[in-house]
């Protein structure tokens, strides 16, 4: 449940936003550009920008589970 509180606030900000398109091949493609970033900043050794990358890797999931109605298990 912990998980669907946050998809479903990240749903409410979208939707403010306006910006709940759906459109998940576009979140996939960001997702794999942030997690490029990842993998550069952990050969570099870079904690703040792991931690950077890692966060906006979690929030396009979220977006993705929000925009499709997928239930979070965990």
């Amino acid at each position: 449940m912990f998980l669907n509180n946050y998809r479903d606030e990240v749903k409410e900000f979208l939707i403010k936003m306006g910006s709940n398109n759906g459109d998940i091949q576009q979140k996939v493609n960001w997702l794999n550009e942030e997690f490029d970033l990842l993998k550069e900043a952990v050969n570099q050794c870079e904690e703040d920008k792991i931690r950077h990358q890692l966060y906006d890797m979690l929030y396009l999931i979220l977006e993705i589970a929000a925009d499709n109605d997928f239930v979070l298990k965990g």
